[in-house]
């Protein structure tokens, strides 16, 4: 006789759709599903993707429709097939495929007509902003994250002005919307989304709308205050706050082919703010510092879109309103790293050759190697 004990971890599940969907499995996908049981207030820890998966198959085999047996119901709505372990079975092996079968989205590439493209991507000879990327961007209070993020949009929209970007801003009213336009009239016809207008209501709603809607190109200034509002205002727990939006951006790049940037803060001791999850599932990561000279520059410490300039500064400035990157220091510098790279590549053959020789000096003479008249 068969089993039909269930284990601790699937009646977790269960109590899920039971509590908190009224007892039907919604018309979602299962990574939906997924994201919202991680991100409640129950204990999820310990039940992975593959466990979840297998018991949203379980019950909708079990009740032949979208329904959840409820609290009166019996667990087992029809007879288990004989395959019923197979078909079901609840286990955490791995999905493997081939890369060729994957679906993915458009890669769109967005441009600024500035070198900044250069430092953005390696792919090709031009650069730009990649469509299905999610990149951090980092730096301390007033060295001008905002500005450098503002300015990339209102560019890509001069170069490409089908793209379609947005700002979303939790930190800005409109008052001082309007004073940074002041500073900056190029920003004037980024749309743009204020989340200090609907913190009466579920903001977070507004913005899932936002990021999942048209745009292509968009900037959220900034990851960690939206954090600190969805605490706040609607008492999210801390883990669940910032699971839920870094699941929203990586859901955003990966499957919808959106280019996100979303600000990101330091201490003032120059320390990263933010979990590690955050820093991992990212494709990039942007750094905004100041030189030992106050010169100010951009740097990525990771892109996995740009490998090659990882490490690289491309300095700016503020000049009527707009960024000036330097193109000639940028081109310095990387003149000086090849010339670098060659020299290294240099020394290595050199090196080489001298063990060579060296090895040849102590090895036994064979009647194949010459003699010394013949060297002679």
């Amino acid at each position: 006789m068969q089993d039909n004990k269930i284990g601790k971890k699937e009646l977790t599940v269960r109590d899920f759709f039971e509590n908190g969907h009224n007892g039907r499995v919604p018309n979602l996908t299962v990574q939906q599903l997924y994201t919202q049981f991680m991100t409640q207030d129950t204990d999820a820890s310990g039940i992975s993707y593959g466990l979840f998966n297998a018991v949203v198959k379980k019950l909708r085999f079990e009740t032949g429709d979208s329904l959840v047996p409820g609290p009166h119901q019996s667990t087992v709505a029809r007879p288990i097939p004989a395959n019923y372990e197979a078909e079901f079975q609840i286990s955490d092996e791995p999905e493997i495929f081939e890369i060729g079968s994957m679906n993915f989205p458009e890669f769109k590439k967005f441009t600024t007509g500035t070198v900044f493209d250069q430092l953005m991507s390696d792919h090709d000879a031009e650069g730009g902003v990649f469509a299905g990327t999610a990149n951090i961007v980092i730096g301390e209070s007033g060295v001008g994250k905002s500005t450098i993020t503002l300015d990339l949009l209102a560019k890509i929209k001069q170069v490409q002005p089908e793209a379609k970007v947005l700002y979303i801003s939790s930190e800005m009213t409109r008052n001082d919307l309007y004073f940074y336009y002041k500073k900056m009239p190029i920003i004037e016809t980024i749309p743009t989304l204020l989340i200090m207008d609907y913190l009466l209501g579920r903001f977070d709603k507004t913005l899932e709308k936002a990021i999942k809607g048209e745009y292509d190109v968009i900037l959220i200034d900034s990851h960690q205050d939206i954090i600190v509002k969805l605490k706040d205002v609607l008492g999210w727990k801390s883990t669940k706050a910032e699971t839920w939006l870094t699941n929203l951006i990586i859901e955003a790049a990966d499957k919808r082919g959106k280019a996100i940037f979303a600000i990101q803060h330091m201490t003032k001791g120059g320390q990263y703010v933010g979990s590690t999850y955050l820093k991992h599932a990212t494709t990039s990561m942007m750094e905004i510092r100041k030189d030992e000279t106050g010169r100010r520059y951009a740097e990525f410490t990771k892109n996995r879109r740009g490998g090659s300039l990882v490490g690289k500064r491309l300095y700016y400035s503020l000049v009527n309103g707009e960024v000036k990157w330097d193109g000639d220091a940028w081109r310095q510098e990387n003149v000086i790293a090849e010339l670098s790279g060659q020299a290294s590549d240099r020394r290595q053959q050199l090196e080489g050759q001298f063990n060579d020789l060296f090895l040849s000096v102590k090895r036994p003479r064979t009647d194949a190697d010459p003699t010394e008249a013949e060297v002679d």
